[in-house]
């Protein structure tokens, strides 16, 4: 039964291979005296039910750790398990304990990377007495892991308020954790109120460094950082919204009909150009 929690006799041999991470093999099963059979009688005369006459235990080992144990049983076919059966049992059950091994760390990393993402990320965003902030993440690739796809909102002075979207080339703990490195430049840079293009101009300087000590580091391989972001300021005042973008797509203005236009910017490949829009009435 899936899912089912067995618990195993301290003399068994279900327990003396978990224990020690050696294979056992019972060509002939004793289903009437063994010490599993007299702990879990019900489940023993289900064997006997079945017809099971031989038994094989594997331990299933990954870096020197035992997962679990593979039980391969004999009912149907007369000819008992033999020594030559128990070496094919353990070439299977090694190469089942790689992937195993490898679909436990890869699910350790991601929930380790979501996890910090999400800490990453603002909780609350809030833009004041200028804006009204609503925000959803959603990872567009959630095959290949979390990546380094990030937002703020961030007040300045004036009743301004500065609105960022960025990503950080890659997937996993370094994406992530690249991704708060630069959301935290952005905000340094934010409170000495550059104008965009000055911003991402200084960002961009920020991940050719972080390329830099990446390098350097010691048994470290070398990653490069790659980054594009879209920095905007809000102006109530004015109604001024100026913006510049670093290698990412232009944002989306949306106007109270509901028609969606998309600001006509430079790319600015790193190095990043600025754009002004100015709305006619108010907008989201």
């Amino acid at each position: 039964m899936r899912e089912e929690v067995i618990h195993v006799h301290p003399a068994s041999s279900f327990a003396t291979a978990l224990r020690t991470g050696r294979s056992y093999l019972e060509p002939v099963l004793d289903t009437h005296a063994s010490p599993w059979v007299d702990h879990d009688p019900a489940r023993a005369q289900k064997v006997r039910d079945t017809g099971v006459h031989s038994l094989m235990v594997v331990p299933i080992r990954a870096r020197r750790y035992v997962l679990g144990l593979a039980l391969f049983f004999r009912s149907e076919e007369q000819t008992p398990f033999q020594e030559d059966d128990l070496l094919l049992a353990e070439e299977l059950v090694t190469r089942a304990a790689l992937c195993l091994d490898n679909a436990l760390r890869y699910a350790h990393e991601r929930t380790t990377a979501l996890t910090l993402q999400r800490d990453l990320l603002p909780h609350h965003v809030r833009g004041g007495a200028a804006v009204e902030v609503a925000t959803r993440y959603v990872p567009a690739d959630m095959d290949h892991g979390v990546g380094g796809d990030w937002f703020d909102v961030i007040k300045l002075s004036g009743a301004r308020v500065a609105l960022v979207v960025g990503d950080v080339v890659g997937h996993g703990i370094n994406a992530a954790a690249t991704m708060g490195r630069l959301r935290t430049a952005v905000r340094t840079l934010a409170d000495m109120e550059l104008p965009p293009h000055e911003l991402l101009t200084h960002l961009d300087d920020t991940v050719r460094r972080l390329n830099e000590e990446d390098a350097d580091a010691p048994d470290q391989d070398p990653a490069v950082v790659g980054a594009t972001c879209v920095y905007a300021v809000y102006d109530p005042v004015t109604r001024r919204c100026t913006m510049a973008r670093a290698g990412h797509p232009p944002p989306a203005i949306i106007d109270p009909q509901g028609h969606v236009i998309f600001p006509d910017m430079p790319a600015g490949a790193r190095s990043a150009s600025a754009s002004a829009w100015s709305p006619s009435s108010p907008w989201n």
